[in-house]
């Protein structure tokens, strides 16, 4: 009996260098039951090109060409166009294993998950593996409220009851999820542009409806670390769309009624988040003087120093501890400091 079909979306843009691969590891998968949407994205460089040769050679492969509205948007475009059971988001530059599909589907099928999730690792340009990302919950399967009392707060930031990290990863690609979910939620991505941590934001308006969560604890994904990506690159309002993307959260948490421990992982992934932005301070290019008043409103923001005095402190790892106490009695050069040794 044939396999029920999975969807694979694969946003395109700007990768001419990367697409072939991570469509080679799709199309190469042991499970072959798939339909594999190329959305274009208004791809400036030979990317649309690629993706109509590469629709030729299997006839799984759809594309579909479009203006540029970014990734959330893309793969919106991909779910309003996919028929499978089930969905990836993969994205364009990565790649992934070729039993990932399969494992994932044997999974989620078990355990009659909403969704299952899997590891990653992360990779350098020669293909070396730089770290790993690997589930390590005590169970394999959370049911019913375990979902948005346990397992969600550990997948935002730490494990509410002992406050270990679980090694889990909240992207839109490390995941397989059945389309009866995002169906019955109605869900869609938001876009980048209007929140910088789009896959955060979109997958904890999700969980309201998610009533089961299968993990398969093996590193699936190889995600690419691009040293010239957005993410590793300082500007000036970074820090400003950090703390909009929290407080967005923030509120989606109390419009559906999330317990405490989702909010306490909420402000640990904004304490991690803005001291990620004022690395990227101290590793530019600008003058000292100026990476110390970077570093000094962020440290003075009005959001960050309530979120300091509201938070569960004693849950934080020991070197986070000392930057939050640091932090809270704006000891501004120490911080800097500190981030520019552990940098």
């Amino acid at each position: 009996m044939e396999k029920e079909l999975i969807s694979v979306v694969i946003p395109v843009y700007n990768v001419e260098k990367y697409l072939k691969r991570c469509v080679e590891s799709v199309v190469n998968q042991t499970y072959k039951n798939l339909e594999i949407i190329l959305v274009d994205d208004g791809s400036p460089d030979e990317c649309p090109q690629i993706c109509d040769k590469l629709s030729k050679e299997d006839e799984r492969i759809k594309v579909i060409h479009k203006s540029n509205q970014g990734l959330g948007m893309a793969r919106n475009t991909g779910i309003e166009n996919a028929t499978g059971k089930y969905i990836c988001f993969f994205d364009s530059d990565d790649y992934v294993e070729l039993t990932t599909i399969e494992k994932s589907y044997d999974s989620i099928k078990k355990n009659k998950a909403d969704i299952v999730i899997y590891g990653l690792s992360c990779v350098n340009n020669n293909g070396e593996v730089i770290s790993q990302m690997v589930p390590n919950m005590s169970k394999k399967v959370y049911e019913g409220d375990e979902v948005v009392n346990i397992f969600l707060p550990s997948l935002i930031a730490h494990n509410p009851v002992n406050g270990k990290k679980e090694g889990l990863n909240m992207s839109a690609w490390s995941c397989m999820y059945s389309m009866e979910l995002i169906k019955k939620s109605n869900w869609r991505f938001v876009s980048e542009r209007e929140y910088i941590s789009e896959d955060f934001y979109s997958l904890l308006v999700l969980y309201k409806n998610v009533t089961s969560v299968s993990i398969v604890p093996e590193p699936f994904y190889y995600y690419c670390d691009n040293e010239q990506s957005l993410t590793h690159t300082f500007n000036e309002n970074r820090y400003a769309r950090v703390r909009e993307c929290y407080e967005g959260m923030i509120n989606v948490a109390d419009e559906y009624e999330y317990p405490k421990a989702v909010r306490e992982s909420l402000y640990s992934q904004y304490i991690g988040s803005t001291i990620g932005v004022m690395k990227l301070v101290v590793k530019s290019d600008m003058p000292k003087k100026t990476k110390a008043s970077n570093i000094k409103k962020i440290v003075e923001d009005k959001t960050l120093q309530q979120v300091i005095r509201e938070m569960n402190v004693r849950i934080e790892s020991f070197p986070r501890k000392i930057v939050i106490w640091l932090m809270k009695n704006r000891k501004t050069m120490l911080v800097k400091k500190i981030v520019e040794i552990k940098g």
